[in-house]
């Protein structure tokens, strides 16, 4: 059981040790899913990194640069070789706006800004084992209020608002995430009291919204980690990464695809 507040981001992924997102992908998907799914990689993860670092580190300001237009072409190639040479995150030039512009609106809302002060600890990397199921569990907060015990988390998405976002909470197992966090930190004794969601709309005016999610939601992520963790176990010890969905099972289609014999009270 480790915490560690200088590890990267690159050193902490290389760990084998499950984490949230590998938890989300069994429960929501398949053990399959999480062992052999190909990993892609997406310019929109680098506007999300980009704005996680302008909000929680921006004394790191600089690691994020300004690019040209487009991906494409020399100009592009030789500005990203020297942003790699750099440790630097190379955003074409919209990107570099929309990052900008979102964490300048987290960072103004009255709410965040009281999340953002106190004891907090940015990207700690934290590392524990199960003790029900003997799994290696880590995680990677955003933010970690340690005064208040409290777990801020930020998401860059299409829908900020409170309809909006508990559906991207369901849809992406952010409710998952949560108490995947919760149960790791409370492996190594440290409680939390609080897990906070920061959403920020990817489309300007970048609105900001600030929520917690009910105990129903939570009991529903609890199950959903306690899945996880069971079947990764079983899977990790037989060697064996189901690729289906089950037994023999009997289906039908859709209620609106009957079309023939909907009048015939099928």
């Amino acid at each position: 059981m480790t915490i560690s507040t200088t590890m990267s981001n690159e050193e902490y992924h290389l760990s084998d040790a499950l984490s949230a997102s590998g938890a989300k992908t069994i429960a929501m998907k398949s053990l399959a899913h999480y062992k052999y799914a190909e990993r892609k990689e997406s310019s929109v993860f680098d506007v999300g990194t980009a704005t996680h670092t302008l909000v929680f580190e921006p004394s790191l300001a600089s690691t994020v640069w300004c690019g040209p237009e487009t991906r494409r072409g020399k100009e592009w190639t030789q500005h990203k070789a020297e942003a790699d040479a750099n440790g630097a995150l190379l955003l074409t030039e919209g990107d570099y706006k929309i990052a900008v512009d979102a964490a300048n609106a987290v960072r103004s809302n009255k709410e965040v800004a009281k999340l953002l002060s106190g004891d907090l600890v940015c990207e700690a990397s934290i590392f524990a084992k199960d003790t029900q199921t003997g799994v290696d569990m880590r995680c990677r907060p955003d933010g970690w209020r340690r005064d208040i015990g409290a777990l801020i988390d930020l998401k860059t998405t299409i829908a900020p608002d409170p309809e909006g976002f508990s559906k991207q909470i369901a849809n992406y197992g952010y409710h998952i995430q949560e108490s995947f966090y919760r149960r790791t930190m409370g492996l190594i004794g440290e409680e939390i009291d609080r897990f906070i969601f920061i959403s920020v709309g990817k489309e300007a005016p970048y609105p900001v919204g600030v929520y917690e999610l009910d105990w129903r939601t939570l009991n529903e992520g609890d199950a959903a980690v306690q899945h996880a963790l069971e079947q990764y176990a079983i899977a990790r010890n037989t060697g064996v990464w189901d690729y289906g969905y089950g037994e023999l099972q009997t289906l039908q289609i859709p209620r609106w695809a009957f079309n023939f014999t909907a009048s015939h009270g099928a």
